[in-house]
């Protein structure tokens, strides 16, 4: 077996190597963000910068240096547009990033009541000055926008779709939701526990992609969860405590029932309400693929495909590539 062999597929370099590719990039991006701002602020400036300033910056240099990335590896290797990837301002975007923030909202409200009801989790108003809390609620707003679009782009987006053409989806859930919660045990009182509600959490949201082959879904999921969960409602979101939000919450009780000062996510309340999320995004004929989608993911054949083999656990989903050659 020659180099050739291994590395291409019908002339194409294989998926399994773009994946690859595509995963050392992002990583190759985030490690140039990061020095980046860090020789601005403590470099040029002299001082660290403030929440905002570090989080709004990185965020939006790592958004453009994803955008950049995805659009020269869709030009090089797919040939397909960039909205290909799960980003396209078309089809049912706009009902699927609402549903997103629905689902996401109603899912750790339901963890919330469900601590208060067992007491361990109680509220007060916060004493924060209301313009204050507008500041700092818009400013949270943008920055975790940022942020969850960056983390489903990362972990659902161009590694993860063409994984899924190489090992199929199931492998490439297991593998992404894997990678999704180790990058989280850096982050501040972390637990074994939380590391694997993490790692769980990244089933519903890469079935979200896949019911719609878009990334609208998971990332309205994912902003709404943290948006609510750490503005909102006071509460730490993945170890990170926002000084400044809309209610304060008292957690009591025993860590393994409530996070404790991880948040929601260490907790068994939450991997109860993920469980049955991951169902109803899975099962609800709410959530389906448009036919603009179809077409523009699988080429014009893909409006001919019917809905149980698109979405397929059991097998990889790789397009024909003489129906997405795209000048877009």
């Amino acid at each position: 077996m020659n180099a050739r062999v291994i590395l291409l597929s019908q002339g194409r370099i294989r998926p399994l190597w773009r994946f690859f590719l595509s995963a050392g990039a992002i990583f190759l991006a985030v490690v140039l963000v990061g020095l980046a701002v860090g020789f601005v602020f403590g470099g040029l400036a002299g001082k660290p910068p403030g929440f905002f300033t570090a989080q709004a910056s990185s965020s939006l240099l790592l958004f453009l240096a994803l955008l950049g990335i995805f659009k020269i590896l869709c030009l090089v290797f797919e040939r397909r547009p960039l909205g290909s990837t799960g980003l396209a301002l078309g089809g049912r975007w706009r009902a699927e990033l609402a549903l997103g923030l629905v689902v996401g909202t109603l899912m750790i409200l339901a963890v919330a009541g469900l601590e208060y009801a067992l007491g361990s989790l109680h509220f007060s108003l916060s004493p924060e000055a209301p313009a204050r809390q507008a500041g700092w609620g818009l400013g949270l707003l943008a920055v975790l926008a940022l942020a969850a679009a960056n983390e489903e782009m990362t972990f659902r987006g161009y590694p993860f779709q063409r994984l899924i053409e190489s090992i199929g989806p199931v492998g490439a859930i297991v593998v992404l939701s894997a990678l999704f919660g180790a990058i989280h045990l850096g982050n501040p009182n972390h637990t074994w526990a939380s590391t694997a509600n993490t790692m769980l959490v990244g089933v519903p949201l890469s079935i979200a992609y896949l019911r719609t082959r878009m990334l609208w879904l998971p990332i309205g999921v994912h902003f709404a969860w943290n948006f609510v969960q750490g503005f909102v409602l006071g509460l730490p979101v993945s170890g990170i405590q926002f000084p400044v939000s809309l209610l304060r919450a008292e957690v009591s009780g025993r860590e393994w029932l409530t996070g404790g000062s991880y948040g929601p996510e260490g907790g068994v309340v939450t991997l109860a309400v993920v469980l049955l999320a991951t169902g109803y995004l899975a099962l609800s004929k709410r959530i389906y693929m448009s036919e603009e989608t179809k077409s523009l993911v699988f080429g014009p054949l893909g409006a001919s495909r019917p809905p149980a083999r698109i979405f397929n656990l059991s097998e990889p989903a790789e397009p024909p590539a003489a129906t997405l050659l795209d000048s877009k």
